[in-house]
This record gives structure tokens, sequence and C-alpha cells, in this order.
């Protein structure tokens, strides 16, 4: 059934067309992944739906007065409430019942002292009766198993649910904000980037709750794990047309690859077709039959619609800076803690990094991940305990918070200020990250969140280190400019130490899991997809209960039986998910040694140029005779060519066998 459909949707800010004929229908049990580059229109799109923007062409139906929920990247709040009140608010039609069912059993009560056999006592009965089949159907006797289910979910403690919504940082607010939503149950749900405050457990938890929602789901993210385990369909909106796609994330690469491939193909036959007609209208005699012919060719060519080539998308080109290989330490911590007041948040931390170290840290939302890093960055002290950091490690760190970043001041001062730069070299440097004219002078503090991650890149880019430390960097960059971070940081020869929720960046990147919870620090061999089987073997040991997010039409005593079922599906999709993983980090290791052997084809490649260049000048010193008359000149220059050649042989050797390996890859 479908519940909303937009129509050929305009949406201009002053000349710029930010949206141009969006045409989309959403319908019960599908759930689309909205994606493109910042700036696309995502969020403006999921306002127009809502009602907070409207549309200046086209038009928008939904169906059957259908109940829209909306979950903004910066929800604003009013209320004083504590968490608990502002949950129960949200289930306001089912506390409304309630409390007319406690009415009707004062009225009943009385009704039958007074007049027992009265038609007034028998209608109060038969509104009891289906108020109470309706209130069960809708799993009010659940109420509060469903909040606490939620609230427990998305990373919320029991005191959480005592504390004033309105003394929430900017993230728990997000987390209450979708809380609320979740438990509204609308029929259309719509999330601009819901994973970004969420740990890792909190959105997988969330993952289950999405697949089992009943109505219809649009959802912006830069997440691809989450992307590829709930969307049943893609939209791509790019330069404001959208384009739908059936299945998940990595269905929708393929199916865009195939089509760019496609396009490229038919593109460059047309040129070739274009080429070879110009050439013969060019080239035409002047005899009447052949000049006919150049007519009729230039005629077929005006009809023929010119088709675009694969434009070059504009994106991120992150850079970053190297000392020089450290010692064979990069940091140790021996029995450290940290405590803020009565609140212990690390204890007994015993860790050591080496030259080298890949590590990526995970845990729930504040278990201490950030303290960790700035605990080693100097920023914090250990309350007890003694840290050190190698005598040549050099530390690079890009801070979540962007404490280091002028409010005041401009992206193009900012560069300016931290480097050798003179304005015009500053401002081709800052193009790298996607500021171009009038952005650079922006004020800082009016910069979105996806400009103030890419102007942090663009800052940390400058500084020569050989130990990077990032909290979590992927928060507000589009995929492109996640891909192009997993790129850099792929080739960065030093130690790294990463904070980050993005599962799939985590993989990406390699190096082995270290997880804070409970005030300890538990490092992990291996990748991600082996962090994951070991973590969910431990749930499997502790038989632990699984946090389901149902239906409300099976939250009721009707649906117990449904919910275990629920529970033992979900477990059966995490094993499956496992083996997916194990194949998927397979697949990740063949890729990430097909790019390793593509990089040494091209260094092959750029030396066997160089040498050749080489042999080439000194070819032409001995084809000059007057080099002959300086013999011991001459058997110099003789020898070096000799020398050249045989370096020039061994390099087309090393290059045949690289290129033979390749080959036999199976392809990506």
């Amino acid at each position: 059934m479908i519940l909303m459909q937009l129509h050929n949707i305009h949406k201009f800010y002053g000349e710029k067309a930010v949206l141009r004929g969006i045409s989309l229908q959403l319908g019960r049990g599908e759930r689309a992944g909205l994606v493109g580059i910042n700036g696309a229109g995502k969020s403006t799109l999921l306002k127009i739906i809502t009602g907070g923007e409207t549309a200046d062409r086209g038009h928008l139906q939904l169906f059957r007065e259908v109940k829209i929920g909306y979950l903004s990247q910066k929800p604003e709040f009013s209320s004083k409430a504590i968490l608990r009140s502002f949950l129960q608010e949200s289930m306001g039609e089912l506390l409304a019942l309630k409390k007319e069912i406690a009415s009707l059993e004062g009225e009943m009560s009385a009704a039958a002292r007074q007049e027992y056999d009265s038609p007034r006592l028998a209608a109060l009965i038969e509104r009891y009766g289906k108020l109470s089949h309706l209130f069960e159907e809708k799993g009010g006797y659940d109420l509060e198993y469903r909040l606490w289910a939620v609230a427990r979910g998305l990373g919320f403690t029991e005191g959480d649910l005592e504390r004033s919504v309105s003394s929430f940082s900017g993230g728990e607010k997000t987390r209450a904000q979708l809380a609320s939503l979740l438990l509204q149950q609308p029929e259309l749900l719509l999330l601009d980037e819901p994973t970004n405050n969420l740990d890792v457990e909190a959105v997988e938890w969330l993952e289950s709750c999405l697949n089992a929602w009943r109505g219809a789901i649009l959802v912006v993210s830069h997440d691809r794990y989450f992307l590829d385990r709930v969307s049943t369909h893609m939209v791509l909106l790019e330069k404001g047309v959208a384009r739908m796609y059936r299945g998940n994330y990595s269905a929708f690469q393929t199916q865009l690859h195939h089509e760019e491939k496609t396009a490229l193909k038919v593109y460059r036959k047309q040129q070739v077709i274009l080429e070879k007609e110009k050439a013969f209208i060019l080239n035409a005699t002047a005899d009447a039959r052949t000049k006919r012919q150049a007519r009729s060719r230039e005629k077929r060519l005006e009809k023929m619609a010119p088709l675009e080539g694969i434009s070059h998308k504009q994106e991120i080109k992150i850079k970053l800076g190297f000392a020089g290989r450290s010692g064979r330490l990069a940091a140790a911590l021996e029995n450290v803690s940290k405590a803020y007041g009565d609140k212990q948040v690390l204890t007994g931390v015993n860790l050591e990094l080496q030259w080298g170290d890949r590590v990526a840290l995970v845990g729930p939302n504040g278990a201490g991940k950030t303290t960790l890093l700035r605990m080693i960055t100097g920023e914090e002290a250990p309350t007890t305990g003694s840290l050190r950091l190698g005598p040549s490690v050099r530390l690079a760190y890009f801070d979540q918070e962007q404490r280091r970043l002028d409010r005041n001041s401009t992206p193009l001062s900012e560069i300016m200020n931290v480097s050798p730069m003179h304005e015009p070299e500053a401002r081709n440097y800052l193009g790298r990250y996607l500021f171009h004219g009038e952005d650079v002078f922006k004020r800082i503090g009016e910069l979105s969140g996806g400009e103030i991650s890419r102007l942090a890149l663009a800052k940390i880019g400058l500084v020569e280190g050989n130990f990077l430390i990032m909290d979590e960097p992927t928060n507000h960059l589009d995929i492109r400019g996640v891909e192009e971070l997993e790129t850099t940081l792929a080739a960065y020869p030093g130690t790294m130490l990463v904070v980050s929720h993005d599962r799939y960046f985590i993989e990406q990147i390699g190096g082995s899991i270290m997880e804070v919870r409970d005030g300890m620090v538990r490092r992990y061999q291996g990748g991600y997809p082996e962090y994951r089987e070991m973590k969910a073997k431990e749930k499997e040991d502790a038989a632990g209960p699984v946090t389901v997010c149902l239906p409300a039409e099976q939250t009721g005593i009707r649906g117990k039986a449904q919910a275990a079922d629920g529970e033992k599906a979900i477990r059966l999709a995490q094993q499956q998910r496992q083996q997916q993983d194990k194949d998927k980090y397979a697949v990740l290791l063949a890729r990430r040694h097909r790019r390793e052997l593509q990089r040494h084809l091209e260094a092959m490649e750029e030396k066997i140029q160089q040498e050749e260049r080489r042999a080439s000048l000194l070819e032409e010193q001995l084809a000059d005779p007057s080099i002959y008359e300086r013999f011991a000149e001459a058997r110099t220059v003789m020898d070096e060519l000799q020398a050249a050649r045989l370096q020039i042989e061994s390099l087309y050797a090393d290059w045949e066998k690289t290129a033979a390996h390749l080959e036999e890859l199976p392809p990506p």
C-alpha cells in the first residue's frame, strides 16, 4: 500500500535550484536509504515531506492522513520533563485510553451500587470491554516494558530516566527524540542521520527495530553498514534529481557502477561516430555527390542528442603529513585510572602501542574513549598511574568536538595562522577540502557540521606527525568523504588510534580492535568481523536477553509468543550476519591486496619512465661525436647507460610479474 508520493518537486534558494523535479513514492514495508553528497538537498527533501519547508513547484500526497515521525539532526527541545515522562508523552493515545478505562471502572462501580440492571450500566460495560480490548491490542498492558526496552536499546540507563531532558547533551537529546518516535510508531518514519550519536550496540539494536517496522521509512545516513542491513531500496539524490534503486547499499553500488560503465561505453561510441562524421564533412570533395553526403551527415549530427560523459564529481582530497618513523614505542600506559569527582571513568588501564599499530577504539557512549585519547595527547592528566610517549613520537590529533577551531575566525585565517601559506596558496589548499569562493571567509561558528569536519581535516593535514589520533572523524562527512578518508588512512605509514562507530570504516582501515567498557580497556586481535564474533559468543555465554523493538500489536498479552519467536529470529539473523561479516572480511582483504598490487604497478611504471628518460638523455650525449674526444667521460656515460638499461630490464620483469599476479586475482 502506497503511503506517500512526491510529484515533480522543485525547490529553489534564490536562483540556486536544489531540487529539480523529484518524483518518489514509498509504500508500507519499504525502507529507503537516501544518499548524496553534503548539500545535495537530502535534509531539505525530508523537511518538505514534514511540512517544515514548502516546495516551489510540484506536490506531496499522503494517503489516509498518514502519521509522520521526523528525526532531525539537531532536534529542538522545549520540554523540561524528566526522560521517563517525556517518553510516556509519546504514548499519549494509550495513556488517554488507560485514563478513560480507569474512569469507566469508577463509573461502573458507582452504577452497580445504585442501579444493578440499568441500561446505563450495560452501556458502560460494553464500552469498557471495547476499550480494554483496544488497549490490549495496542500493547497498553506493556507500556512500561516497551518504554524501558526502547530506552535501554538506545543506550539510556535507569538513572537517565529520572534526569531532566533539558540537561541532556546534544547527542542525548537526539537519542531521546529517536526513542520518542519509536514509541509513537508513526506510519511514515523520516530519519536524518540517526546513527550519528549512537554507539555500535545501539546502532545494531536500532537495525533490528527498523527491520521489524510495519510502516515506511526514509533514512538519510552515511553509515554503509546500517544501510546494508536496513534498506530495501536506495535513493540517490544528485544534481537535484532523485533515482531509486531496489536493494540495499551494496546492491545499489553494484547497479550504479554498471550504469556508469554502460553510460561511458555509449558516450565513447557516440564520440567515435561524431569524430568520423565531422572528419568526412571537413574532408568532403567538391563533387556534387560528396557534397550531398556531407550535408546529409550534417543534418544527422544536428539531430543527434549529445550525451554527457561521466562528469568528475567534486570530491574532497585529503592529505596527511608524515614526520618519519618513530622508535619502537609509541605510547605506554601503566595502571592508569581517571576519575571526575566521584565518577570513576577508567580503572587500572595497562596497554602499550608500538610503531605501526593500527587500532580502532570502540565501546559504549560515555565509556571513556575520548578521555583515553585526551590523556594520550596530554590534554588531560591521569588521576593515578603513568603514561608516556616514545621519545621520537609526534602527535597529530583530530578532536571530535573541534575545540581547537576558533569559532570567530574563518577557514582562510585558520589555515594561514598554522602555515606559512599566503592567501592564494591557502585558498588553493582549502579548495582540496571543498571550500571555494566566499566559503573561505565564512565565520567558523556558522559552518555546517560537514564543513567543520572538512576544515579540521584540512588543518590536521598540515601537521607533520607519525602518531595519528582521531576521534569520530567520519561524523558529518558524506559517503564519498568517508571513502576518501579510508583511502588516505590505508596509505598512512605511521601509528594510528581511531575512535569510530562506523563499522564499515573500521573494517576498511584494518588493524586490531580495542574496547573500552566498564572502566576497563581490552584489546582484541584481528579485524572487526572477528571482534563481533567474539562479542556474540560472550553474549551467548552470558545468556542475556535480547532487547527487541516490537511493533505495538505484538507487545500485548496475545503477542508474548510472537515476541519470543521474534527474539529467536533476531539471534538467528545475528549468526547469519556474523558469517556474512567473515565473508565480507575475506573480500576486503582481497581488495586491499589488489590495491597494494595496483599501487606497486603504478610505482613501477613511474620508475620505468624515469629510467627510460635517463637512458634517452645518456644516448643523446653519446650521439654527440665530440664526447669521444674525452674518453673518460664517454666511458662513464656508457657505463651509466648500461646500468640504466639493466635497471629498466629488472623493472619490466618486476612489472610483468606483478601484472600477472594481479590478473590471477578474482574480479573486484
